[in-house]
């Protein structure tokens, strides 16, 4: 029997402040996703977002100033509540813990959800929020763990768009790197807990033959820097800069690396496999839940920088353990990564009636 509510047209909010990054990648791919399953979606964000237009495309994006004073933060949020409100929205999302400032009241015909892709940091600003979405296990855990009712928390993971068949990799020469070199890459902010330091460290301890190619940006560049001209692999360690779209780069590496000490997820690791790339990572808690060691990917210590370069060396050297990786990690994507799995759970959660 056919519910009222399931009649009703799906309307979605979004409040999202990021600036530019896997997750926002990530949520241009969902709202893309949800527009074609027929989610009509409006979205408040900062304004100039390098992603805007990509996000136009599919969703009503309005461009809002976020004050920190507290009376402006009012009034930011009453209009954002009215927009909301006017739109029909059957449900609000906040992307990460600053966008529950920003919240409306749920009622009677709205709910409120946060979704976390990173640690929980506490709930002082979650009075509007009725449930969490956590992308992975140990995020709700961590949020349960500190009082969240288990109840009104769920798990709801990444998925990643497969590569275009017509897709042209990036030519090496460009980045002084030798075609016949195996190249690690390595994406993200070079903040502390992404550890390009230990890359850098694992190239070192690798044939002159193996290059990595480190994209992102941060805080730590130069000390990056300085650390690969110190450990004299200057040559082989290339910084490439941010990537909006690293999918070129990927299709031109051999070997994705991920050595993070405190990963929630990992969504590099998707990308990696959906490039076709094996996976060598550290067991931190993402990592360790999306790879089923020795059959989708390497996994080894946090931190431990003998394991990492065993782990490539593995598989530079065995031509059919990197094959089994590879495909070990394409069947895993097609039955529990897929766009189509992945949005069915958000569906099913964002429109489903309260219990």
């Amino acid at each position: 029997m056919v519910t009222d509510t399931q009649m009703q047209p799906k309307k979605l909010a979004h409040i999202h402040l990021g600036v530019d990054g896997g997750a926002e990648r990530f949520f241009v791919r969902l709202t893309g996703a949800l527009a074609r399953r027929g989610v009509e979606q409006i979205a408040f964000i900062r304004k100039d977002r390098p992603w805007r237009d990509d996000l136009a495309r599919h969703c009503d994006v309005r461009e809002m100033t976020f004050s920190r004073s507290h009376l402006k933060r009012h009034v930011i949020r009453w209009d954002i509540a009215r927009q909301i409100k006017a739109f029909g929205a059957r449900s609000t999302m906040g992307w990460m813990s600053p966008a529950s400032k920003w919240m409306p009241k749920p009622g009677p015909n709205m709910r409120t959800f946060l979704r976390l892709g990173d640690w929980p940091d506490g709930f002082h600003t979650y009075g509007n929020v009725e449930d969490l979405i956590g992308n992975t296990p140990e995020i709700i855990r961590q949020a349960i763990e500190m009082g969240w009712p288990a109840e009104r928390a769920h798990v709801i993971s990444n998925f990643v768009d497969p590569l275009p068949a017509d897709l042209k990799p990036v030519d090496r020469a460009d980045y002084n790197t030798p075609e016949d070199a195996t190249v690690l890459i390595h994406l993200g902010r070079f903040v502390e807990r992404k550890r390009f330091d230990l890359a850098i460290q694992t190239v070192a301890g690798l044939p002159e033959t193996v290059h990595a190619w480190l994209i992102g940006d941060g805080e730590l560049m130069s000390d990056m820097k300085a650390l690969a001209s110190n450990l004299g692999v200057q040559d082989r360690v290339h910084f490439l800069g941010w990537q909006r779209d690293p999918s070129p780069f990927l299709k031109a590496a051999d070997i994705l690396l991920c050595p993070t000490d405190e990963e929630p997820l990992g969504n590099v690791v998707l990308e990696g496999w959906t490039a076709g790339l094996p996976v060598v990572a550290t067991a931190s808690p993402g990592p360790s839940w999306l790879i089923d060691h020795g059959k989708t990917g390497l996994l080894s210590p946090c931190g431990d920088v003998d394991g990492l370069v065993g782990s490539i060396a593995e598989v530079i050297r065995s031509s059919k353990l990197r094959e089994s990786l590879v495909r070990g990690a394409t069947e895993e994507i097609l039955k529990r990564w897929s766009e189509d799995s992945i949005c069915q759970k958000y569906l099913s959660t964002l429109f489903e009636p309260r219990k």
